[in-house]
């Protein structure tokens, strides 16, 4: 019974998000953006409800999905360097929790590799059409910082180990597009928001069924 009660308990919980994440489409695409705040409502939400079940699975994940809201809300307000700033140190926080849990199996090293080599020719491939300079060289940073967040949840070795890699690659192509779409003046709002709501979904129910810290 408890254990049915707690799947039914992140069910209701996704079901939350998902409305929220309705929430900034609509206005985004319905309203022309203009309450654009609601953007950072869904990982809000998330942080709460992590950090209130920090006893069981640390702080990290929750400060992690904190930073994020951060990075969503300067995104909001166009403040590009803040958004990256705030998006690093949320990854940083990724890194903290994945890292202490890496296990070097051929399959996660080869995994691993292939992502490093894969994303630094993505980089290179766009990186001439990023326009000023300091958003160059705060994207190769950013870069940097997330492609070993995805190396780590890759090599981590943990219960749903897939489906950590799979919302660290979402999190990934979220943010390769939106750097696609400044290189090439395109927007990309459709693939980057639902793959960054996706990951964030993910990694929030990941979380709640750690059973320990």
């Amino acid at each position: 019974m408890r254990q049915f009660s707690s799947r039914g308990y992140i069910v209701l919980v996704m079901i939350a998000y998902c409305i929220l994440a309705t929430i900034y489409f609509v206005q985004h695409y319905a309203w022309d953006n203009i309450f654009g705040i609601t953007v950072a409502l869904p990982t809000l939400f998330a942080t709460t409800l992590t950090a209130m079940r920090r006893r069981h699975g640390g702080w990290f994940i929750p400060l992690a999905l904190g930073f994020s809201m951060l990075g969503d809300y300067a995104g909001s307000t166009d403040n590009f360097t803040m958004q990256v700033a705030m998006f690093a140190v949320a990854h940083i926080f990724f890194i903290c929790d994945f890292w202490p849990k890496r296990r070097y199996t051929a399959g996660g090293v080869i995994g691993a590799l292939a992502l490093v080599v894969a994303a630094t020719l993505y980089v290179m491939y766009i990186l001439p059409s990023i326009e000023p300079a300091a958003f160059r060289q705060a994207i190769v940073i950013y870069a940097i910082i997330i492609v070993f967040m995805a190396t780590a949840a890759i090599l981590q070795e943990r219960k749903y180990r897939l489906c950590y890699i799979v919302a660290a690659l979402l999190f990934v192509f979220s943010d390769g597009a939106i750097a696609y779409g400044m290189a090439m003046g395109q927007a990309t709002t459709h693939l980057v928001m639902p793959t960054y709501y996706a990951a964030q979904a993910i990694f929030t129910i990941l979380y709640m069924l750690r059973k320990q810290s």
